[in-house]
């Protein structure tokens, strides 16, 4: 189905005959690339602009609108209409088309303020006004907007006949977008989203449907045979988008993540076709992003739990379900604790205890992990403040609670109410939180680092890990990912990296710490590329703060003998 368009509606357009509003020259370069057609003529009907859609509405043998420029409208158009103004003594053709004309598509005048006329191409010829949607655009962009997208698909089900299979609704989201806001400003952002939308309207066929929805989302309909052809064009956008963009200056590279699904028979109601589309979106950025999926019936359910979660998490706090376990850090070259990682667990009414993998994302996706990571800070600091004074704790933080701006005042202030001593505290991040604007984050770290606290890398090793972040920022400590140490992947290439980060670690005064080490075998090989400090179960499990004292004066596992785990692998977080 065409993306039809009433000229008095598109772009926030003025009634035809009344003055266009603003510079014609940046209206026009505008209108280059929107679904309705345009024309633009001089006094002498030279054709100053036209775009590939008015070439289309009205057959046109020519289809390239620069080899149109500057050419006499009547000998290109033939015998397409006119406005009286224009017509003897500037151009000499009838006020009504032919019946052999050309002409498919009636075209509406206004006057150009720089001179001239601009024409906009109304309904298609032997359609009736109220066949075709009504346009209604989304004003950053030119797009359609919700409401367009709604009466385009009531359309689209009218028309459907069982000749065609039906419709498929895409529903996609930019990844990656609000770091484009937060770190260059919302201009560079509308900037963005306008390229987004061109790229968008050449991804698609003529027939199909393009709307903004929201933010950085956007919706696309697919009718005419859409299921023979739906991947092919969700592959081609996620191709077309990922390609870097220049804005103002500044060159983006971001992805899209794209939901599918296809009209249910009898459906009449296009929020709920988009619904699902949009929670295959959702599978779409769990499994990685910049990719995309079908819904599936089993993907309602997945949705339900995280919805009950996300309720339940937000009675978790002021309930006091969560509680706080400590795992043991331990420097095996002098065999002692050298402290222990703070890691949150929620004890759930009727699930019981639910390990922070099964929730952690779901905070972050809310927001929730502000006021919860808070929380572990400050009850992490309170528990530490009872231990010796060389024994250190470690508190986990997300990307989120990172760049909140009320983030060192909260750190600052769990430091004062327990009065622990700032170099007992170290925070660890991810390199999630360094894929920010690096400004911002080395005057975070400082900001920190002037507190007294000490500052980790936490699982060094996966997604972008580069040895670069160990020079560019000052690290305290180096925690090197489990999967560099655990079988079956801890191979050649895992031990050379482990040996590498060991030996820069050294070179730049960063501790380095190896992650789930549960044998003496996986022990040996640490210690033979270089670590000095592990935390695994080979040592000991997470525990209670009221069994950290007993802990410490203990005797440590012995290292120089096998053993087995204390606990199975996989549970260690």
């Amino acid at each position: 189905m065409a993306q039809h368009h009433h000229a008095a509606d598109d772009l926030n357009s003025p009634p035809i005959g009344s003055p266009l509003m603003g510079d014609p020259a940046d209206i026009l370069m505008g209108l280059r690339n929107v679904d309705v057609g345009v024309v633009a003529i001089s006094a002498t009907c030279a054709v100053s602009f036209v775009n590939d859609a008015f070439l289309s509405a009205v057959s046109a043998a020519e289809t390239d609108p620069d080899a149109v420029l500057g050419r006499h409208y009547p000998e290109v158009f033939k015998a397409c209409s006119l406005p009286a103004e224009a017509r003897p003594p500037a151009c000499d053709v009838p006020a009504v088309a032919a019946e052999t004309s050309q002409m498919r598509a009636d075209i509406a005048w206004s006057p150009n303020p720089a001179g001239g006329w601009i024409g906009i191409v109304g309904n298609a010829r032997g359609q009736s006004q109220g066949d075709a949607p009504q346009f209604e655009a989304d004003e950053l962009t030119g797009l359609g907007n919700r409401k367009y997208l709604k009466t385009c698909f009531e359309q689209m089900v009218r028309e459907d006949q069982g000749e065609r299979d039906g419709v498929v609704a895409l529903f996609l989201d930019l990844d990656h977008f609000k770091q484009v806001n937060d770190t260059l400003g919302h201009a560079v952002g509308d900037g963005l989203l306008r390229k987004v939308a061109e790229r968008l309207k050449r991804a698609i066929r003529r027939e199909d449907v393009v709307a903004r929805v929201g933010g950085d989302e956007f919706a696309i309909l697919l009718a005419d045979n859409p299921l023979s052809c739906a991947e092919d064009i969700a592959a081609r956008i996620i191709k077309m988008v990922s390609r870097p963009f220049l804005i103002d200056g500044h060159q983006l590279t971001i992805g899209v993540s794209i939901g599918l699904a296809a009209r249910l028979p009898e459906e009449r109601d296009p929020e709920k076709l988009l619904q699902r589309a949009d929670i295959a979106l959702y599978e779409s950025k769990r499994s990685g992003r910049n990719q995309f999926s079908w819904f599936k019936d089993e993907m309602f359910a997945e949705l339900e739990r995280r919805r009950d979660i996300e309720m339940d998490l937000r009675k978790a706090l002021l309930l006091q379900q969560f509680e706080i376990v400590f795992q043991p850090q331990v420097d095996f070259q002098e065999h002692r604790v050298t402290g222990f990682e703070a890691l949150i667990r929620w004890n759930h009414p009727d699930m019981g205890q639910i390990l922070p993998s099964d929730f952690i994302g779901i905070a972050e996706d809310t927001g929730l992990i502000i006021d919860i990571g808070a929380w572990v800070l400050a009850e992490a600091c309170k528990a530490a403040s009872a231990w010796p004074e060389d024994i250190a704790v470690a508190v986990n933080v997300s990307s989120m609670q990172f760049e909140d701006s009320g983030f060192v005042n909260a750190v600052s202030t769990a430091l004062a109410t327990s009065g622990l001593a700032p170099q007992r505290l170290e925070l660890e991040i991810t390199e999630t939180t360094l894929l920010k604007k690096e400004e911002v984050v080395l005057q975070r770290m400082n900001d920190l680092r002037s507190l007294g606290i000490r500052i980790s890398l936490d699982d060094f090793g996966i997604g972008y890990s580069s040895l670069n972040y160990l020079r560019k920022y000052p690290f305290d400590k180096v925690k090197i990912d489990q999967s560099f140490v655990r079988e079956p992947f801890a191979d050649d290439n895992a031990h050379q990296i482990v040996e590498a980060v060991a030996q820069l670690g050294a070179a730049f005064g960063m501790n380095v710490l190896a992650e789930g080490v549960e044998t003496l075998e996986q022990l040996a090989r640490i210690r033979a590329n270089g670590c000095a400090s592990i935390q695994g179960f080979l040592i000991g499990r997470p525990i209670k703060p009221t069994e950290i004292g007993s802990f410490l004066t203990a005797p440590l596992p012995t290292m120089d003998q096998d053993q087995p785990p204390c606990a199975k692998e996989g549970d260690q977080g």
